[in-house]
């Protein structure tokens, strides 16, 4: 399949926002505004869709992660040099591991938005873009800027949503209930006497 045909494909899906209103410079930015949205949806939903694919793994990861960092605060805490320095370097590597695994899980997020781009060079790359000091530019310089503000508008907004909010929840079951502990948790006093009462009677 040509790109061409992908985006012949894609054009009732996406054209109909741009005619919404008959101002042209309304509809031109209701139409990218639905293009960047779709794009973030269905990129939200197929991230989860690889994340749950192989939650086992992501799951085992973050736990390894977690578990030998407090373990390597923890054995900071009681001084012990040796057991801080072997439980530091698995942490970090399993670290790196778990970074590297969410770059390419953020990536699978991100695969709508050549198609949008490029749909929309298919259908306005003719159009002179004139902007005040620059001149002329392409589609790219509204697409893109307004991606990434809809991109951290919709992560702000999906505790708010139903179905995102069920995904944070099963992730967060599938990843444990171990919280990461921080170096400032080392000067926490691990108990805390009881406030004394005044005697019956006392003033």
């Amino acid at each position: 399949m040509t790109a061409q045909a992908i985006f012949q494909f894609l054009d009732p899906w996406l054209i109909w926002s741009f005619r919404l209103t008959a101002n042209p410079y309304l509809g031109f930015a209701l139409g990218i505004f639905w293009i960047c949205l779709a794009a973030t949806v269905l990129g939200e939903l197929c991230m989860a869709g690889v994340y749950f694919l192989n939650a086992k793994h992501f799951g085992k990861m973050n736990k390894d992660m977690v578990h030998n960092h407090n373990l390597s605060v923890q054995a900071l805490g009681v001084r012990n040099k040796t057991a801080w320095k072997a439980c530091n370097s698995i942490a970090n590597e399993a670290f790196g591991k778990n970074f590297f695994a969410h770059v390419a899980l953020f990536a699978s997020s991100v695969w709508m938005v050549p198609f949008g781009l490029g749909w929309v060079y298919y259908r306005f790359g003719a159009v002179d873009f004139n902007v005040p000091f620059l001149g002329s530019v392409g589609p790219a310089f509204y697409f893109l800027p307004l991606y990434i503000l809809t991109r951290v508008l919709f992560c702000k907004a999906k505790p708010w949503m139903p179905v995102f909010r069920t995904i944070k929840r099963k992730i967060k079951e599938n990843e444990g209930d171990e919280e990461m502990m921080f170096f400032s948790d080392l000067a926490k006093p691990t108990s805390s006497a009881p406030d004394k009462q005044p005697a019956a009677g006392s003033v």
